[in-house]
């Protein structure tokens, strides 16, 4: 790891961001080009096992990570931060090709999107907003809603542990869409959808699928529908509407 050293003459800093990223000559980009940052002490990792061990040595207050590393990528890294450290902002560098994310951070609850490689002054104003963010507590833990558009972002291929409580279910994965979901007795669009309606969920990666396709819907579909279904559980009930059925296909 390669913690900064303060420029002479200026206040020691009062926050920490975290950079995990494995390309060493990207990391010394990111630790020059965000000197900037002169109220941060940047520290870094090479890997989401490495930013475990940061965390636990020293407060942080924004995590910047890639996605694609060794031993802990950061698919796992984020799953972990969820639960140990759900009030924790985290930026996440993608390759993702979406329009016009070069100028502006895509938010997806608790995470906020910048395509590779990041403008500097986008990536140091969002560093600056997530610290900002989040003695309001605004920045909450990371929805499977939202690991789930990742993941189709990136067209990853999976398998997912989804665990809430006492309860299990399996997602799976293939180049970015769900293509079959197990949750207890229930198999396909009905197990997605009711494990897309847990709460603090606890979520495992690993970067295979072996299962065969049975589900039509695309992950914005899904999403989309999985959404609608959480709103009407939440609403009261309007006389004479007819309620959203999203396991019928």
């Amino acid at each position: 790891m390669f913690p900064s050293s303060d420029p002479r003459g200026q206040a020691a800093p009062t926050r920490t961001v975290l950079l995990v990223e494995d390309d060493p000559a990207t990391l010394r980009f990111y630790l020059a080009g965000l000197k900037g940052l002169q109220e941060f002490r940047l520290v870094s990792a090479g890997n989401g096992s490495e930013a475990l061990d940061a965390l636990q040595a020293r407060p942080v207050d924004v995590v910047v990570t890639d996605l694609n590393m060794p031993v802990l990528d950061g698919y796992g890294l984020i799953a972990v931060l969820t639960e140990k450290y759900p009030s924790l902002p985290v930026i996440v560098l993608t390759s993702v090709a979406e329009p016009g994310l070069l100028d502006r951070a895509v938010e997806l609850g608790a995470l906020r999107i910048l395509a590779k490689p990041p403008r500097l002054q986008t990536l140091m104003d969002e560093i600056r907003a997530a610290a900002a963010r989040r003695p309001q507590g605004i920045v909450q833990g990371l929805a499977l809603s939202s690991l789930l558009q990742l993941l189709n972002w990136e067209r990853k291929t999976a398998t997912l542990t989804v665990r809430s409580g006492e309860r299990a279910g399996f997602l799976y994965l293939k180049d970015g869409e769900l293509i079959h979901a197990a949750c207890e007795r229930e198999e396909g669009r009905a197990a997605a959808f009711r494990i897309l309606g847990w709460e603090g969920v606890q979520v495992e990666f690993v970067g295979a699928c072996r299962v065969q396709p049975s589900m039509a819907l695309t992950m914005a579909e899904l999403l989309l529908n999985a959404a609608l279904l959480r709103d009407q559980r939440q609403a009261p009930e309007a006389p004479g509407t007819e309620p959203i059925n999203p396991w019928i296909d």
